[in-house]
């Protein structure tokens, strides 16, 4: 079946009967249409067979068409933005470039000659988001803005919500989205301060496709080089014809996985040598899965609370042995110097939880503070995430370290009203973290807007536990326990 609009929504039409058609290159399973209720959760891929391309460029034009309506509008002049020294991005008197990812460009083709068999080799290859499985740039932008959708596998970035703080692109290993500054919710908010812009890439003509319309790039291709279809049929395809073929396959692997298959008849290492990458460019390079870590960072969060237990019942029973052997040490006053130094280490664990919470923003290199000696790291999100998720889980062993005392009688007195309080916003800030954890799961997919909700839930309530705390500092009423309030 020719992979044409017609064809498509023909076997939209006519879903039960052709589901059992085998894939070929050209080829769209009826299981893979997206109006199939059958086909709910289903995530699709798009195998590129570059050898096929002719570099005509249709695909290009075919997604300025299709999106052009999108494209954004910049209000000048851009805002002069703050510390002095920050650069705007303005591509909107640049919009006939098309030989590099832009605001207005998210698909382009990358030509390179190689050899083949002795012979030079002419590769002609469209350039785009590879949509990745588990995708760092919807895992990690602090608003939600970019999320992966979980009916199709598609990764998209809201541009009604994004600030273009463009975390995006330097957490994705291609470097694929483009910012155009002067547009965007920032222009409403603090536009010098925050914010840049709006950031913009492909995101699989996700609205039309959603209703049983091919991507652009896919139907007006007079070469068939892309197939679309369920991931793993379309995987299944690929490796068949690599195999046969003695071909190579790019996006399997790569970055843990992703919904784009690049089919070429040489290595890719040698279009990698070939190709110039740069800006706008991406690389064909070895990619490693930059949210490997997710899984052994989750499993320590989840184990932090039974260690800080562990350690509470450790505690209490050495405290029984000490009892026992008539210790001339004073119990009580070893509670009180072990709930003093407990405080300190719970103050400087949230603190710094804090700190890494707000770096996680894209602001340490807007505003100097990955320049600051000692303080590099926070110019690194990957650096900073792991080491968030590590005082998380610490915080999280502290807490029940404490609560396992309480209960056992180890410590004295209740909780104050503000304790209280403090303790249920907390937990509110541990239950949204949670969920932030669980999005970086590769099987586990949160919608656009949970993930806005969540991501602001975590963000907001951290910030009011802070607040609440300092305030609370400042008029001398911070004591979590009743104990506390009468020394």
């Amino acid at each position: 079946m020719s992979l044409t609009r017609r064809n498509f929504l023909v076997g939209a039409a006519s879903a039960a009967g052709l589901s059992a058609i085998h894939l070929k290159p050209g080829d769209v399973a009826a299981a893979g249409i997206p109006g199939d209720t059958a086909a709910r959760g289903t995530e699709y891929a798009t195998l590129l067979d570059i050898e096929k391309c002719i570099g005509c460029g249709q695909c290009v034009e075919g997604c300025h068409e299709r999106n052009g309506h999108r494209f954004p509008e910049a209000k000048n002049p851009l805002p002069a933005l703050l510390p002095p020294g920050t650069k705007a991005e303005d591509w909107s008197a640049k919009r006939d470039v098309d030989d590099r990812l832009t605001p207005y460009n998210w698909l382009y083709i990358e030509s390179v000659t190689v050899q083949k068999n002795g012979a030079p080799l002419e590769l002609h290859i469209p350039r785009r988001c590879l949509h990745c499985t588990n995708p760092p740039c919807a895992n990690l932008c602090p608003w939600g803005a970019a999320s992966k959708e979980p009916n199709t596998g598609t990764v998209s970035i809201d541009s009604q919500t994004c600030l273009g703080g463009a975390k995006c692109r330097t957490v994705c290993p291609w470097h694929i989205p483009q910012r155009q500054s002067g547009v965007g919710l920032y222009l409403d908010l603090m536009p010098r301060f925050a914010g840049n812009g709006v950031m913009y890439k492909c995101d699989r003509c996700a609205d039309s496709f959603a209703h049983g319309q091919l991507p652009a790039c896919v139907e007006v291709c007079p070469q068939q080089v892309q197939t679309i279809g369920p991931r793993n049929e379309i995987l299944a395809q690929a490796q068949k014809l690599a195999q046969e073929r003695g071909a190579y396959l790019y996006g399997v692997t790569e970055n843990g996985g992703t919904n784009t298959f690049y089919l070429s008849p040489v290595p890719f290492s040698e279009i990698a040598q070939q190709a110039k990458p740069g800006p706008g460019k991406p690389t064909f390079g070895p990619v490693e899965d930059s949210m490997a870590q997710a899984g052994n960072l989750t499993r320590m969060l989840i184990a932090a609370p039974l260690v800080g237990v562990a350690g509470a019942l450790v505690n209490v029973a050495r405290q029984g042995q000490t009892r026992d052997a008539h210790s001339l040490r004073d119990p009580q006053v070893d509670a009180s110097q072990s709930d003093g130094l407990l405080k300190k280490l719970w103050v400087a664990v949230a603190l710094l939880l804090g700190f890494t919470g707000m770096m996680q923003l894209p602001v340490a290199s807007r505003y100097g503070i990955a320049k600051i000696p000692g303080l590099t790291w926070t110019g690194d999100f990957y650096t900073i995430l792991n080491i968030h998720y590590i005082l998380a889980a610490l915080l999280l062993a502290l807490g029940f370290y404490w609560l396992g005392l309480m209960v056992r009688g180890r410590l004295r007195g209740r909780l104050t009203f503000w304790g209280k309080v403090r303790l249920g916003v907390l937990g509110v800030v541990v239950l949204s973290g949670l969920g932030r954890v669980a999005k970086n799961l590769p099987s586990i997919t949160f919608s656009a807007g949970t993930t806005t909700f969540v991501d602001l839930v975590h963000l907001g309530f951290a910030v009011l536990l802070g607040v609440l705390c300092l305030s609370l500092w400042i008029k001398g009423r911070g004591a979590w326990r009743e104990d506390d309030a009468d020394d």
